[in-house]
């Protein structure tokens, strides 16, 4: 039908019955016009052929004809027409937010994590999207801190490796990025874990957009468990056969419970062997639903040289239910194992017993290089040990090969002021430790006023200080700074246990029959107790103990200080091994820095090694060789870079050389300083890249991680997603529902008019034969009449 109207009017751009295509009229007439028309029509053709003669039915006729043709005139006048009027169609947008920060490692649905899930929903919204209209145009964005694209399709969203995620900053920068777009909806796939909340003004936009937000909820409601690792302190360098203490500070969430059975382990990166594994403390887990502190010490003994890196990992018992623990949360450290005699020093003033034992272990221990004097006033020399002394060093070059120095009880003024400045230099320069064992006659007494009074771990007050002593016997017993420092671990294997005999006064040979009583309130800020003295009348640990081993770092060494010379007495009860089991760990302690600075020609450091972001990190390079002091270079650059990240450039940090004076203790000469803050979380290399260090390999690494850390507070946080789908006339979907977003999602395409096509239908060839056809019938038939 319509191509035959097509034909007959002889159209030529529109088609009757094409989408689109109206009749309309240039001049419309409304339906009482036509009526009257009609009417009008009717009432002239009558008119005109009422009087005619002639039969009344060819009269008819011919009246007919004329209405129609005045019909027609009227129906040419109001412009009949064929109209399209173009119609451009705005596809409306769906976006799909996806959470790719670090709590979707969390494994607490059922041992899968909720990446998992995150994909599972991503793939099942792919899916029920395909179903919408064509038209419809889906935008895939991540977003943790900011927000980003995804392919296309959906797929292949990368690890999830954001350390904070702001669900309110993400969904304001996609209303920016489709302001001028119609939205139909936001679908956001997350744990709702967010640093921030939806703000009212951000509600009132999604409101006053009509944006409907639909939540997948991911992950589980009850919260997961995790032991989250703090900090880990660990020397850097050790000694062929040390005990290496790994300190371990953690942080435990969750049950209770659970967190008992949980352990810290220390394995080899290499092989996956687990050097050693300890429990978290069972008051950290009892506190795990308030977050619980503590710290654990693992122990390991090296036992060739070698470069050697470990991991230190949480290990939460199997059934543990949901928990967030993943290899975000392993930490590694490295070691580097020397395998060199360590030089040791020994002065004493008189051959005492433990003088006596001490030198001997020393001359047996394979591992030490010993050189042993006893002065005496009248400066007499006993010279012993393995590298027998002439006499005592004189210049610091005489000095430099030592690693630990030992003090006994020997009176100051054997030594000249130069010399005991530049034992001070060695130890707050070098990295030297300095050991002190008291005595009743020299050792701390006659050290007040002198330089090396600087380095014992409490103050001399009065003439009394240090000279006062336990008026019984006393019993030593551990404290908590021996076991992270890794010495007094006397029990058998090296292991942390103390023995039970040597708090038994009982025995006899436990007790110690001289001991110096050291007030805690004299104690230095910077001095820990590393064992106690305690009456052998009353109990072990009682409120009448007293520090009997004190450490404390002094510039970049550490000093010791031993409160009594009995402790040969333990050869009586179990020969050697208690006193070798006492005396080498503090010895090869007090010498690892030394040996971490041993032929290195700078040193970079980096405080703290585990800053947040906007905490100033203090950042030193300390000139060790002559050869770099005689440059005596104005400043120092060091570059600090995100290890795999290529968006973050370089940032430049100059370090500026600090003010030194001859006198030792004051700032050591060749140290540059300054303080750096990051604005980036990641894990940064510190390089100087000074031409006279570039050759060097110097480097400090510094892990930045944000105060809000994303793991910090792992439990998935579903009611902010439902109040904001609430709010905003959306809804909460299961992962398995995501297929009701078809039916969810409202149609917001825009149909905007185009241009207007018009074909006129009166000016058609039809149409005028049509008119001349009825004019030429009615003028026929008046002259048949007529003829008639």
């Amino acid at each position: 039908m319509n191509e035959w109207i097509t034909r007959i009017f002889s159209l030529k751009t529109l088609r009757p019955g094409d989408p689109g295509v109206t009749l309309e009229w240039a001049r419309p007439i409304p339906a009482w016009g036509w009526m009257l028309v009609l009417a009008g029509a009717v009432l002239l053709a009558w008119w005109g052929y009422r009087r005619l003669e002639g039969a009344l039915r060819r009269r008819a006729i011919l009246a007919t004809l004329r209405g129609a043709a005045l019909v027609l005139v009227v129906l040419m006048i109001s412009g009949p027409r064929l109209v399209k009027t173009e119609e451009t169609v705005e596809k409306d947008w769906v976006v799909v937010l996806a959470d790719r920060s670090q709590s979707m490692e969390v494994k607490d649905v059922g041992g899968r994590s909720r990446d998992e899930q995150l994909k599972q929903a991503i793939e099942k919204t792919r899916a029920a999207l395909e179903k919408l209209d064509p038209q419809r145009n889906v935008l895939w964005l991540g977003f943790d801190s900011r927000t980003f694209d995804l392919p296309a399709d959906g797929v292949n969203l990368g690890n999830a490796t954001g350390t904070r995620t702001l669900i309110s900053a993400a969904l304001e920068q996609t209303l920016r990025r489709v302001a001028s777009k119609p939205l139909s909806g936001i679908v956001l796939v997350s744990d709702g874990r967010s640093a921030d909340e939806p703000s009212r003004a951000l509600v009132r936009q999604l409101q006053g957009r009509q944006v409907p937000v639909f939540g997948v909820a991911l992950g589980s409601d009850a919260p997961p468990t995790r032991i989250a690792i703090r900090r880990v302190s660990s020397p850097s360098v050790a000694f062929v056969g040390d005990f290496v203490p790994v300190t371990v500070d953690l942080e435990a969430l969750g049950t209770p419970e659970v967190l008992r059975d949980a352990r810290i382990e220390l394995v080899d990166e290499s092989t996956g062997t687990v050097l050693d594994s300890r429990p978290i403390p069972p008051e950290t887990a009892g506190n795990a639903q308030a977050g619980g502190r503590g710290s654990v010490t693992l122990l390991t003994r090296p036992g060739n040289a070698q470069e050697l890196r470990w991991i230190v990992r949480p290990v939460l018992p199997e059934g543990a239910g949901p928990t967030a623990n993943s290899a975000s949360d392993h930490f590694s450290i490295g070691l580097r194992v020397v395998d060199r005699a360590v030089r040791v020093a020994l002065f004493d003033g008189y051959p005492r017993w433990e003088y006596r034992y001490l030198k001997n272990l020393l001359l047996r221990e394979r591992s030490i290089r010993s050189s042993a004097l006893v002065l005496s006033s009248d400066r007499r020399y006993l010279q012993e040990g393995t590298d027998p002394l002439a006499s005592i060093p004189r210049t610091r070059e005489e000095w430099q090969p030592f690693d630990v120095i030992v003090m006994g009880d020997v009176r100051s003024e054997l030594f000249s002021a130069e010399q005991l400045a530049q034992i001070k230099e060695l130890v707050a320069n070098k990295g030297a430790g300095l050991l002190w064992i008291a005595g009743p006659n020299s050792t701390p007494q006659t050290w007040r006023g002198t330089p090396l009074a600087d380095l014992l771990p409490f103050t001399l007050d009065d003439d009394t200080s240090g000279s006062r002593a336990f008026a019984e016997s006393v019993l030593v017993s551990p404290g908590p700074a021996a076991e992270r420092l890794g010495v007094l671990r006397l029990g058998e294997g090296g292991s942390s246990i103390w023995p039970d005999i040597l708090k038994d006064p009982g025995a006899g040979w436990t007790a110690l029959r001289y001991a110096q009583l050291i007030d805690p309130r004299q104690l230095k800020p910077a001095a820990e107790v590393l064992a106690f003295a305690s009456p052998a009348s009353g109990p072990v640990g009682s409120e009448a103990s007293r520090p009997l081993v004190l450490t404390m770092r002094f510039g970049a060494g550490r000093v010791i200080y031993v409160a009594t010379d009995e402790i040969w007495r333990w050869r009586y009860g179990r020969g050697e091994t208690l006193p070798e089991r006492f005396w080498l760990p503090l010895i090869r302690l007090l010498a690892r820095e030394s040996l971490a600075r041993s032929g290195q020609p700078a040193i970079i450091d980096a405080t703290p090694e585990r800053a947040t972001v906007d905490q100033p990190v203090q950042i030193s390079v300390r000139l060790l060789d002559q050869s770099l002091l005689s440059t005596r270079p104005e400043s120092l650059t060091v570059h600090a870079k995100v290890d795999g990240n290529a968006d973050l450039g370089e940032q430049t940090i100059t370090l500026k050389p600090q003010e030194n004076g001859r006198s030792v203790g004051e700032t050591p000469a060749g140290l540059f300083t300054g303080s750096w803050t990051f604005a980036e979380a990641g894990d940064y290399t510190l390089r100087p890249v000074d031409s006279m260090l570039a050759g060097l390999s110097l480097s400090a690494k510094v892990e930045v991680r944000t105060r809000d850390d994303e793991l910090r507070e792992p439990a998935a946080d579903h009611p902010l997603l439902a109040d904001l789908a609430g709010a905003t006339g959306g809804q909460m979907l299961k992962v398995e529902d995501i297929g009701k977003l078809a039916e969810l999602l409202p149609n917001r395409q825009v149909r905007t008019a185009g241009e207007t096509v018009a074909e006129p239908l009166w000016d058609k060839p039809l149409v005028w034969i049509v008119l001349i056809l009825l004019l030429s019938l009615e003028w026929i038939g008046r002259r048949l009449i007529r003829l008639a």
